[in-house]
């Protein structure tokens, strides 16, 4: 019995665009030894990735649902990427790998909120961002993100330095990212600066707590290569 397959391939994509299967444009063609010629199609399985984002994005589109209806005031605990280190130890580098944006940096704490950043893996090449906090959506784009999310954070904590524990969430849809959602909290400070409460330390301590005390909570810890 001989066999020939074609090198010639093609995808075939489910409703969002993403690849499902890897299906030959020509079918194997099996020849049996009377000389009958039977042609077969042949597919495989799909790539991790994208098995995973079918199944898997439901799962966290509905734990981010749950999310912005509070039920963590009601006991019931999320599973939770917290980002936690010292200021300036270079979250925002690793976070802005992982986004592919610009964040908000400078002097002092620039993370003055806790920052839900929801990355959503979509076909569409121009990608989408907006802001959610006091109730509204705030449209933005990766040019202005970094400005938008420092104006966000005056409405939410206020023009000074000090911090607040009320959330402002991000959505990035974009081709390419992974689908997580993260929470970036503000970096550990010892000693307050001019223009910060006296209680810094204590404050951000108990955002923190807040955040990584759940057994559910995935805690990434982020440290300056200078401590290595």
């Amino acid at each position: 019995m001989a066999a020939q397959q074609q090198q010639q391939n093609a995808h075939v994509e489910d409703e969002e665009g993403n690849p499902r299967a890897l299906v030959l444009a020509q079918p194997l063609s099996i020849m049996a030894e009377d000389g009958e010629e039977t042609s077969l199609p042949i597919s495989a399985h799909p790539p991790l990735m994208f098995s995973f984002n079918e199944r898997i994005r439901p799962l966290l589109d509905a734990v981010d649902k749950l999310r912005h209806l509070k039920v963590a005031q009601e006991g019931i605990q999320l599973p939770t990427i917290v980002v936690v280190g010292d200021q300036s130890s270079g979250k925002s580098s690793v976070l802005e790998s992982l986004a592919g944006i610009s964040l908000p940096r400078g002097q002092g704490i620039c993370t003055r909120v806790p920052l839900i950043i929801r990355l959503q893996h979509h076909q569409n090449p121009q990608p989408e961002l907006h802001l959610e906090y006091h109730g509204k959506i705030v449209q933005t784009d990766e040019t202005h993100v970094a400005e938008a999310i420092v104006f966000a954070t005056y409405g939410i904590a206020g023009n000074g330095k000090g911090i607040s524990h009320t959330p402002l969430t991000l959505v990035v849809k974009k081709r390419g990212v992974p689908d997580l959602t993260m929470v970036d909290l503000p970096g550990i400070t010892r000693v307050p600066v001019h223009g910060q409460p006296e209680d810094i330390y204590e404050q951000i301590s108990g955002i923190i707590m807040e955040y990584i005390k759940p057994e559910e909570s995935i805690i990434l810890n982020v440290l300056s290569a200078s401590y290595c």
